[in-house]
């Protein structure tokens, strides 16, 4: 008797053969096994939308890694366009493959269509959620670091402020995730130094 194989088989294998991917430490078996993971789901669905998103992006993110920035684009562009088609942009998921998208437009010299994916983002979330969260933070600081990586220190600070207003109410009682997020921030940029860590120090101490 032939074995009846159901969505939720696939997706199970899909998940699989994912998780070998993320262990795997060659970038050619990686992406294969990602590609054969998107090829387990022939049909997507509402109930699969979000998996085959996720799996589209850490394909482009593999890609990204192994400069390949064509691929890359094909499938960060596809995981997004999946999360708003099936109306789940407003989910967790969708902050971090913006996030990289707008980060990888950036480098590839394209920080307006960065900054223009990432404030959609950030009214969808102030829309389905509100402007004070760790979510709409996160969307915050990204932004401020493209402005940052394009010199725009205005515009940086801008977003860095609002960043951190949000995580000093959130972790008003967990002083050490504020001060190893400005830490984390500092770090990132040696090059721009002690005029950046002041203008952030002023912010956390107003």
């Amino acid at each position: 008797m032939r074995k009846r194989k159901s969505i939720g088989t696939y997706s199970d294998r899909a998940l699989l053969l994912d998780f070998q991917a993320t262990l795997e430490t060659k970038p050619e078996k990686a992406i294969k096994l990602e590609k054969d993971a998107l090829a387990q789901i022939e049909t997507i669905t509402a109930d699969n939308a979000r998996l085959v998103s996720n799996l589209h992006a850490n394909l482009g993110g593999l890609y990204r890694m192994n400069a390949h920035p064509d691929l890359a684009r094909e499938h960060m562009e596809k995981s997004i366009s999946l999360l708003d088609q099936f109306n789940l942009l407003h989910i967790n998921d969708s902050i971090p493959q913006i996030a990289n998208y707008a980060m990888f437009l950036t480098k590839q010299q394209e920080p307006e269509r960065g900054i223009s994916e990432l404030q959609k983002l950030s009214g969808i979330i102030k829309e389905y959620h509100s402007d004070d969260c760790l979510d709409y933070a996160k969307v915050q600081e990204t932004l401020g670091t493209i402005y940052l990586m394009t010199a725009n220190l205005p515009q940086a600070k801008t977003h860095f402020k609002r960043a951190f207003k949000i995580y000093e109410k959130i972790w008003a009682d967990e002083p050490e995730m504020l001060e190893a997020k400005y830490r984390e921030i500092q770090e990132l940029y040696p090059q721009i130094g002690f005029s950046i860590g002041k203008t952030l120090s002023g912010l956390l101490t107003k």
